[in-house]
């Protein structure tokens, strides 16, 4: 008798795999097969956070297009809605976040009247909400959104419970404009100070952006009287 350790090991598995998957076993398979389908995680969605503090803002699916421009690159349009088809009203924001007050902006597309948006957690400068338009052809984007990638991150949801209670609970979560507006209201361009007036020239100034900068230096002046003996 040819000993069988000189057979090459497949010969083997495939004798084994025939008479696994006779006919008189197929039915313990098949229960086999359908009972670790449930040990599985079942569908996942895909959310939009803050970058800073991971406050969530949207649905991926909310997303209507990722060709726009921010102030730092990339960035996506997306509806306030969970259906991009939904209308968006002028007064709503997206979850977790802070709507500022409009502006006029020359921005690539032509000349149109925004508001920056913030994260209501951190005060990350996210990107804007398109108020109005001059130009017909892009009042399309009217109470759409930019936001920019540099600022936001994509992560998995596994638990579908989460998306349905992130939609629901949309309008809750959604600043009212006069709630926006009030944070900012002090808050007026500095004229002495130089970074202000670059912004104002820029075209980027905005209360929010006033503040966080005083914030930061605040804040690297504190560390710097920390440091000293």
């Amino acid at each position: 008798m040819f000993p069988k350790f000189l057979f090459p090991p497949l010969v083997f598995q495939t004798k084994k795999r025939n008479a696994e998957a006779s006919p008189s076993n197929l039915p313990s398979i098949l229960r086999v097969d359908e009972h670790s389908k449930n040990k599985y995680l079942q569908g996942h969605i895909s959310c939009i956070r803050c970058s800073t503090c991971a406050a969530h803002l949207c649905l991926t699916t909310q997303i209507i297009s990722k060709g726009f421009t921010g102030r730092h690159g990339r960035a996506y349009l997306v509806s306030a809605e969970s259906t991009v088809n939904a209308p968006s009203y002028p007064g709503e924001s997206l979850p977790n976040t802070l709507l500022q007050n409009p502006v006029s902006r020359h921005l690539v597309t032509g000349a149109h009247t925004v508001s920056d948006i913030d994260c209501a957690f951190c005060g990350n400068l996210l990107g804007w909400k398109y108020v109005s338009a001059e130009e017909e052809s892009q009042r399309y984007k009217v109470g759409k959104f930019i936001l920019e990638t540099k600022k936001i991150m994509t992560t998995p949801e596994w638990d579908p419970a989460f998306g349905a209670s992130l939609v629901e609970s949309a309008d809750s979560l959604k600043p009212t404009v006069a709630r926006s507006k009030s944070i900012y209201d002090g808050i007026e361009f500095d004229s002495q100070d130089e970074d202000e007036c670059e912004d104002l020239f820029s075209g980027l100034w905005s209360p929010g952006l006033a503040v966080r900068r005083k914030n930061r230096r605040i804040a690297r002046h504190s560390s710097t009287l920390g440091t000293v003996p």
